[in-house]
């Protein structure tokens, strides 16, 4: 019973990769991907596993490459990013309710706006004062919007899925 559970949740994790990386091929509006939805559940579903961390990264790394994206000097950032949005995700996997998933959804697009835009006022572009770091903030607010509503909206779904998932598969259970 625990081998098919895993199995089955291993299933899942694959097919959520093969979506998030055809996501990011097809066209979407800018900033609106599953990927940081992925990295929660991720670590909610997979938990303190090695591959809860890859999974994400794997999609980002194939998707950039496929799409032909340039490495840029801040891109650790993203990737530092998606570890800790896949740490909040395990804190999660316990006890997976409504509120929690926001909450977590909430705050890994919060974190990722913070870390990765300070990350880009280290590269110099708005200049090393704190006007220059306002400025960095500022600039990304309508790409912070997209990344917020796509991270909220997957992460439903994708709790939504569980719970349906959960409900009618007893071996999950």
């Amino acid at each position: 019973m625990k081998k098919l559970k895993l199995n089955y949740l291993l299933l899942c994790v694959f097919a959520l990769v093969a979506m998030a990386v055809s996501t990011r091929l097809i066209p979407h509006p800018q900033n609106f991907t599953p990927l940081a939805a992925i990295a929660i559940f991720s670590g909610a579903l997979l938990g303190k596993k090695w591959y809860a961390f890859v999974i994400p990264v794997a999609i980002r790394a194939i998707s950039d490459l496929l799409l032909g994206v340039p490495f840029y000097s801040s891109m650790w950032a993203v990737y530092i990013c998606l570890a800790l949005v896949v740490l909040l995700g395990m804190n999660i996997c316990a006890n997976m309710r409504f509120k929690n998933v926001f909450a977590t959804a909430l705050l890994s697009a919060v974190v990722f706006f913070v870390v990765t835009n300070f990350a880009c006022w280290l590269e110099g572009w708005y200049g090393y004062t704190a006007q220059g770091l306002m400025n960095c903030y500022v600039a990304a607010v309508p790409f912070f919007r997209m990344d917020l509503l796509s991270t909220m909206v997957y992460s439903i779904g994708f709790w939504g899925i569980c719970e349906v998932a959960y409900k009618k598969v007893p071996a999950l259970r």
